[in-house]
């Protein structure tokens, strides 16, 4: 009897491992939010956003996004569908050279100007106070020009694959000494070459203030293209966190012990002054 009751505790261990590791918070952020995705073309931008905007009373955080040197938004499907899943109206320039934050800057100017247009779908829909700026290598340079740029406009910031200083010409220069908003630093293990640990940890370092940096493992410099691979829960955690007050997202990154600490998919990862 003894063996039996052994027996089945060691199967329901087994068949019950797998739903307990999905019980995470990054597992929760990974797949698509509530909300049915949108998508638009504007001149100049390509927007993605909750096809039932302001339902229930419900205003939305805005994320500008910057592409990666010669891309265009087309390329980051999974990411920029995901966050508008959950309930982010994000605005994506077509430009495929975003390291300035100019473009990122308009970018997001342009969906507030629409949350004030009674003939834009977004009239009304959108939350103007709360703006995120997210990019990829190049563009992970413009999400940084774009906080220290616009005067306050930006209160996250999330640079992805932001590359090492001996790949960032002049006009593209950033200086992530001068951010004055919590800023999330990830990239990939096997970003050796543009994007390595040594030079992420040196922008962190140089924050004055709220940080976060990780590396997913195995992720390479366009892992976030296409589906967004293992990034998707984790950023989308942080803007949930830093945009919509989501205190079940904050345990990623904040509190007694992070979750994104003890992932075993995660490496180097680090936090500081984290509210």
């Amino acid at each position: 009897m003894k063996l039996i009751v052994l027996i089945a505790a060691l199967l329901l261990g087994v068949l019950a491992s797998p739903a307990q590791a999905a019980d995470t918070i990054e597992a929760h952020y990974e797949v698509a939010g509530p909300w049915t995705v949108a998508t638009a073309d504007a001149p100049g931008y390509k927007l993605y956003y909750p096809a039932d905007l302001g339902a229930g009373g419900v205003v939305h955080p805005i994320v500008t996004w910057g592409n990666g040197t010669n891309a265009v938004p087309t390329q980051y499907p999974g990411l920029l569908g995901q966050l508008a899943s959950w309930g982010f109206a994000v605005v994506a320039s077509t430009d495929t050279t975003t390291g300035t934050g100019s473009e990122m800057i308009a970018a997001a100017q342009y969906l507030i100007a629409r949350n004030a247009d009674a003939s834009s779908v977004f009239y009304g829909k959108l939350d103007v106070t709360k703006v995120g700026a997210v990019g990829h290598s190049q563009g992970a340079g413009g999400a940084v020009n774009t906080a220290t740029k616009s005067g306050g406009l930006i209160d996250t910031v999330v640079p992805i694959a932001l590359p090492a200083p001996v790949w960032v010409g002049a006009g593209d220069s950033f200086a992530v000494g001068q951010l004055t908003c919590p800023v999330l630093f990830v990239s990939g293990s096997t970003d050796v070459i543009i994007s390595p640990n040594s030079a992420l940890q040196t922008y962190y370092d140089q924050v004055p203030g709220a940080a976060a940096k990780a590396l997913l493992k195995g992720a390479g410099h366009n892992t976030i293209q296409g589906t967004g691979g293992g990034f998707l829960g984790y950023v989308t955690a942080w803007l949930m966190y830093q945009l919509q007050g989501d205190t079940y997202a904050r345990g990623a990154f904040a509190g007694a012990a992070p979750e994104i600490n003890t992932n075993a998919d995660w490496q180097n990862q680090v936090e500081k002054n984290l509210p």
